[in-house]
């Protein structure tokens, strides 16, 4: 219902709400002064672990931890993300992305000006995927017409390109797009006796049962399971020679380099004196699938819906590039520098275009908790008590679009008198200074493009913006994402434009021959087709077209728009 039905619940009964049955009391909330005390207290308000075990099928993981288990990982993996690895996310978007155009424009039909792309979530979900395993842990990727030679020396042999290594019968790419496409196979039990094994177990004993089923997809999620497990197994091996012998600062390897770190600091069989000190390979392993997990699709997914809000909002599009020319002009995107360009790019209408994005339509629509006790609360100048277990749904689309909380004007789409349900970036400029308590509440230093002057962006008041959730256990790798989208997107509107295609009501002879009348009347057409489509998306992992839906989208050079001028 979050999502389904935009703030139906909260109009109804309130912006929280809790539900009494004989088996469960169930609290739902899209007020920012309670989400912000139920993220706070890490230890009133838990986090329900079982729920995410399906992501632990290589090796426990910072997300699956509790307690003193989730600060061990905390205290080691929290360096990983930072400035060090913010400057080659945004060395190694800016490479992707002309990889990524390189290969829309390579379709057949296309031409170098102009090129349609019928679904722009595949080449932004290869993006993703190869930014993160460039950038965090060394093993540069390839599209499919480049040649190892584009690497400049930088690839790791078996692990960056198509050969394979003799024990492999997927490359490390395939294997990990098809683990990442086939996981939810993993979150089916076999059986009610199954639920108390190990969750790894439980699932590939299901999975060995589906070698009887007549269905391909099980198949494929054992065999990409098992290659994706050897993979990460050597890769970690692999590293840690390379941090022994003093190598590992020639590559990228951040996200790796403190776990490695951690594990090898003392005897080389893990066995140091403070458990608290060290992650055991399992755990090294674990990390680095949900830093792929949680990484790739989120941000290619915002890529992607981006492309798409601002298809649809052409003059925001303008805005955008007018921005995005004031900064780095024709300067070649392989010059940019990450500490000159990315806080003036973030804090333009390319960071307010992505922030919007992410506030319409969030990785997830709501964040569960439980509360441990019961609990006092203070909501609205009163005080409350959560019972103790009571199941919390901390509702991050309602949060996000609550009028409560944001600049807001009557839509001129809607007709309601909020705009909250509508892409407008603008909200997030002109304003007030970001808390300077920022690195306090998350455990991570601010990033040097998260600047605190005038010119920074809106901070939202604390609580209202859910999309990378809040307090300790809010994303740590919000500034990963941050950087990634913001380096896309100004990297591709710096030389295109991006129109939805008319394609389905017109032919490119009838539009032709269409006046600015006629051309609007057709554009409007596609805008509410591309709407309705975007209402129609739904939550497999994260947010996404339904399936069988798609919004093609053509990109011209600038100056060869044909809408909206």
């Amino acid at each position: 219902m979050s999502w389904t039905k935009l703030r139906y619940a909260e109009e109804t009964y309130g912006d929280t709400f809790l539900l009494i049955s004989p088996f469960l009391c169930y609290l739902k909330t899209s007020n920012a002064e309670l989400i912000t005390q139920i993220t706070s207290r890490r230890s009133d308000f838990v986090k329900p672990v079982t729920n995410y075990k399906v992501i632990d099928i290589l090796g426990g993981s910072i997300v699956t931890a509790e307690g003193h288990e989730w600060k061990r990982h905390k205290k080691i993996v929290g360096p990983s993300f930072s400035e060090k690895s913010n400057k080659m996310v945004f060395e190694e978007s800016l490479r992707q992305t002309n990889g990524m155009l390189e290969t829309w424009r390579r379709g057949d039909g296309n031409t170098m000006s102009d090129f349609r792309v019928e679904n722009s979530n595949v080449g932004t979900a290869t993006l993703s995927l190869h930014v993160i395993c460039a950038a965090g842990f060394g093993v540069p990727q390839l599209w499919p017409w480049e040649s190892e030679e584009k690497l400049n020396g930088k690839e790791l042999s078996g692990y960056s390109g198509d050969k394979l290594l003799a024990h492999h019968t997927m490359s490390m790419k395939d294997a990990l797009t098809s683990l990442l496409k086939d996981i939810y196979w993993f979150a089916i039990p076999s059986s009610p006796s199954q639920l108390s094994m190990h969750p790894v177990t439980s699932k590939l004993y299901l999975l060995t049962l589906s070698e009887y089923l007549p269905f391909s997809a099980p198949k494929r999620a054992l065999k990409a399971f098992n290659e994706c497990k050897a993979y990460f197994t050597e890769l970690v091996e692999i590293k840690k020679k390379e941090l022994y012998l003093g190598e590992s600062e020639k590559g990228t390897m951040d996200l790796l380099g403190p776990m490695l770190r951690a594990s090898t600091e003392g005897s080389p069989d893990l066995q140091l004196p403070d458990p608290q000190s060290y992650l055991t390979k399992e755990e090294i392993i674990g990390n680095s699938f949900i830093f792929l997990f949680a990484g790739h699709e989120t941000s290619a997914n915002s890529i992607h819906f981006t492309l798409l809000f601002l298809a649809i909002s052409l003059a925001t599009q303008r805005k955008v590039q007018a921005d995005i020319d004031a900064i780095v002009g024709d300067l070649p995107a392989e010059r940019w520098d990450y500490h000159t360009h990315m806080p003036k790019l973030y804090n333009s209408m390319v960071g307010a275009s992505l922030n919007e994005q992410m506030r319409l339509v969030p990785a997830i629509c709501s964040i569960p908790k439980i509360s441990s006790g019961d609990q006092n609360v203070r909501v609205d100048g009163r005080d409350f008590v959560i019972p103790d277990d009571t199941f919390i749904h901390i509702n991050v689309v309602g949060t996000n679009r609550n009028p409560r909380y944001w600049p807001k004007f009557k839509s001129q789409i809607t007709g309601k008198e909020h705009d909250m349900d509508d892409f407008v970036p603008e909200r997030w400029l002109n304003g007030a200074k970001r808390e300077s308590s920022d690195k306090l509440v998350d455990g991570l230093e601010t990033a040097s493009f998260e600047t605190s002057t005038a010119t920074s962006l809106r901070g939202p008041e604390k609580g209202a913006f859910m999309t990378f959730s809040d307090g300790p256990r809010a994303c740590p790798g919000r500034r990963f994402a941050q950087v990634e989208i913001t380096a896309v997107l100004a990297a591709i509107f710096q030389r295109y434009s991006v129109e939805l295609d008319v394609g389905e009501w017109a032919s490119e002879k009838e539009l032709k021959d269409m006046g600015k009348v006629e051309r609007k009347a057709l554009y409007d057409v596609a805008i509410q087709s591309a709407r309705e489509k975007i209402r129609r998306s739904r939550q497999n992992i994260t947010l996404q077209l339904a399936r069988g839906d798609r919004i093609p989208l053509r990109f011209v050079r600038k100056g060869g728009e044909r809408f909206g001028l």
